[in-house]
């Protein structure tokens, strides 16, 4: 089959950028089907941009622009509908994808056999990370360590590294929007959204080749600091625990396990108190004893934990 390839683009304020991360995909041999450019009521000249590129490609660049800004969630909810492809990708405007992208896909596809119509996977190539002095890391998906855990799993342990590329259409017309409390989550409300979305996932497929490429320094997370960033952090764990209890995230008992963990030692890390870390000892405790694999990230997390205070209380 000839696979359909769209993809969501969000953009507020990127003039500078935004020309680099649709290069990437237009000037590629395997053009995508459609781009959704959700641009959030830009005040520089990133509609010009956008403007200019929906002239050269109108049959593929759909412009959803908004009068008002609604932020990074309200926007994707408002743009993410309006995809009608076999495969779903997302592209910051401040991003790109490497060169052979949805060709590798294309591939992939065809020499499994898969169906994006009717079968529910993701493919998941390598992230690649651009630093601020140009250099860049390949973070890689570990095949063997996926294999071992479910898909909501390896989002709540920070397994996958992908930038939420390759989902299949039958997997796609599950997407949960972002939910309304998002802005109160802050930053971290993707990963809330990313794990809702994971227990939907039959199959997970690692491709070895790089896919989308992050640019650091430029996102939203660059513009926060570092301890609201971790307080939304801890707000999304909170949120996916009550989450669990409604019964909206179906979690197995050792994903559950390792979520009471994980916000414990992440609540050890803003607020300490010796009733806190008892809390998280005994969440430990059970984590390890449902799965003695475990032990290692348990042990790494009370030392990180452990360091940060005593270099906070160094700084005091």
């Amino acid at each position: 089959m000839q696979v359909k390839h769209s993809i969501v683009m969000i953009c507020y304020n990127q003039e500078n950028y935004i020309a680099k991360a649709l290069d990437s995909v237009l000037c590629e041999p395997v053009k995508p089907y459609e781009i959704i450019i959700g641009d959030d009521a830009s005040t520089d000249g990133t509609r010009k941009v956008i403007e200019e590129y929906r002239v050269r490609y109108p049959e593929i660049i759909k412009l959803s622009l908004n009068e008002t800004n609604l932020g990074i969630f309200g926007n994707l909810n408002h743009t993410t509908p309006q995809v009608t492809g076999d495969m779903i990708h997302f592209l910051s405007g401040d991003d790109w994808f490497k060169p052979g992208l949805l060709e590798n896909m294309n591939r992939k596809i065809q020499e499994l056999s898969l169906d994006p119509l009717k079968s529910r996977f993701a493919l998941l190539p390598h992230t690649v990370l651009h630093h601020l002095d140009g250099s860049e890391a390949l973070m890689k998906n570990d095949s063997k360590r996926l294999e071992k855990m479910s898909p909501v799993g390896a989002v709540l342990r920070e397994v996958v590294c992908t930038r939420m590329v390759g989902f299949s259409r039958a997997l796609f017309n599950l997407w949960p929007p972002f939910p309304e409390d998002s802005e109160t989550i802050g930053p971290w409300a993707d990963r809330f959204q990313h794990v809702l979305f994971a227990q939907y996932i039959d199959r997970q497929i690692v491709m070895d080749c790089a896919g989308a490429v992050y640019r650091e320094g430029v996102g939203i997370a660059s513009r926060t600091g570092q301890e609201e960033l971790e307080r939304s952090y801890h707000r999304a764990l909170l949120r996916m625990l009550s989450s669990s209890a409604r019964g909206e995230l179906i979690l197995s008992a050792s994903d559950r396990k390792y979520l009471e963990f994980h916000e414990k030692v992440h609540g050890l890390l803003l607020t300490y108190n010796f009733g806190l870390l008892r809390q998280t000892l005994l969440s430990a405790i059970r984590l390890t004893m449902n799965d003695i694999s475990e032990t290692g990230i348990v042990v790494k997390s009370l030392y990180l934990a452990h360091r940060r205070l005593v270099k906070n209380l160094i700084s005091r």
